[in-house]
């Protein structure tokens, strides 16, 4: 029997800044377009458990309305790895870490290039990953449409 709710991934180095915020926007257009079967989480490869999302990305994600206060990173897990049916990773190189059968970059996913980990540098970085993710988000939601599309 398939499940009725698909789950993407959204990986990253430490799950503070490029993949909660890949996940935050991407559940947010979702929800906008009406696509109910599908929902995202995200994961880090190398998460310290005694770190939590990333201030520059809080007050990022305010401009989209998305209010965080705080969120503590999760570590890819067998537990993530079972439930989930496709991994997106920030960068190529990442890829090979996620052992699962269905992981993909999010550039390759939309054609575009990997998504530097802005950790540590200016607001200007982080607000460059974030437009990169936003954009990348709006062309996943395009690609979901025309296969549900197709398939109905």
């Amino acid at each position: 029997m398939k499940k009725s709710m698909q789950q993407i991934c959204f990986v990253c180095e430490g799950n503070t800044c490029r993949s909660p915020f890949a996940e935050k926007i991407m559940n947010k257009y979702l929800k906008q377009n009406n696509i109910t079967d599908i929902k995202c989480c995200s994961c880090g490869l190398c998460v310290d458990k005694n770190s939590n999302i990333n201030e520059k990305v809080i007050q990022i994600l305010k401009r989209y309305n998305i209010n965080v206060k705080s969120r503590k990173p999760k570590q890819l897990s067998k537990s993530i790895l079972n439930n989930c049916e496709l991994f997106i990773t920030m960068t190529k190189s990442q890829k090979q870490f996620v052992n699962a059968k269905n992981v993909f970059s999010f550039g390759e996913m939309v054609m575009g290039e990997d998504i530097e980990d802005p950790y540590g540098g200016t607001m200007e970085l982080y607000l460059k990953m974030a437009n990169q993710v936003d954009e990348y988000c709006k062309k996943l939601i395009k690609k979901i449409k025309l296969v549900k599309e197709k398939l109905s």
